[in-house]
């Protein structure tokens, strides 16, 4: 009854999705912990 694998592209494109989702309701929920965040990551970047 169940596949031995999903394929690499389901599993790609199932993980896009839910990282946009969280991306989305992040913004919309938790402006202020997205701006922490992305100030981290250009501190990170070196910016």
């Amino acid at each position: 009854m169940l596949k031995k694998k999903p394929g690499i592209g389901r599993i790609i494109f199932y993980g896009f999705a839910l990282f946009t989702l969280l991306f989305v309701f992040s913004m919309y929920f938790a402006p202020d912990m997205m701006v922490a965040v992305t100030n981290q990551v250009w501190a990170l970047c070196g910016w």
